[in-house]
């Protein structure tokens, strides 16, 4: 192998990053850009209730019985709960019941946000104590969408997690300019990008179609997004993805 055709590799592999190939990065942008638009219809659903924000939440849930409203500590808590469990519902059943289907983890989203619009529909007005019910359910989904660029059993790319994404873009365009690794930002700027105008689908989708019908608008989303991961799905990098 000569040195050229080394350096072209090595340029390959970095500018795909955790990616199999570059549908495959596809894929991680159209999943961030449902994470997006979940986290904007959630936060604007609820007036600023972060479902994508574990940080926030976890500091919510300590200083909100500092400034002596405990009960706001409690949704901060139950959102990071809803999350984790979706986390571990997801990658529970990619072990035992989709090892060959990523779009499996999307379907769990999709039908969570089918899950929060039913919820809305039918409880938020008469039982206001279950308000929080559609954005747990968003949380949820949310948790389960983050397992979906995994390999073997460990996430390599999360889709909500924007504080770590925009890190590991200052890092791969300092080491483009240091000359000492090229083209190493390239595959988190397409999920950062996907999660930028999944936002703003969300956020247009509240202006457009109001608040009475933004969780139905988010669900058809999301559910189309997952017969567009089953489409994508590739046996070739499925087969390396499993645990």
């Amino acid at each position: 192998m000569t040195p050229t055709h080394s350096s072209a590799t090595a340029e390959r592999s970095a500018f795909l990053g955790p990616f199999h190939d570059r549908r495959e990065m596809l894929l991680g942008g159209i999943l961030a850009a449902l994470a997006g638009a979940t986290g904007a219809a959630a936060w604007l659903y609820s007036s600023g209730w972060y479902v994508t924000f574990m940080t926030g939440n976890t500091e919510r849930m300590v200083l909100e019985n500092v400034k002596g409203r405990p009960h706001l500590a409690v949704t901060a808590a139950a959102t990071i709960v809803a999350f984790l469990i979706g986390v571990i519902v997801a990658t529970l059943a990619r072990l035992w019941l989709w090892r060959k289907a990523r779009h499996g983890a999307t379907v769990l989203t999709a039908a969570s946000t089918v899950a929060a619009w039913g919820a809305d529909a039918t409880i938020y007005g008469g039982h206001p104590t279950l308000a929080v019910a559609p954005v747990l359910c968003l949380a949820f989904g949310l948790g389960a969408l983050n397992t979906s660029i995994s390999r073997r059993g460990e996430v390599v790319m999360p889709l909500s997690y924007v504080t770590g994404t925009l890190v590991k873009i200052g890092q791969g365009a300092a080491l483009h300019v240091a000359g000492v690794r090229r083209w190493a930002w390239v595959a988190q700027v397409t999920t950062y990008a996907g999660f930028l105008i999944g936002a703003g689908v969300g956020g247009v989708g509240f202006a457009v179609f109001g608040v009475e019908s933004s969780l139905l608008t988010l669900a058809v989303f999301a559910v189309a997004i997952a017969f567009v991961t089953w489409w994508l799905d590739h046996p070739g990098f499925l087969v390396r993805d499993v645990h």
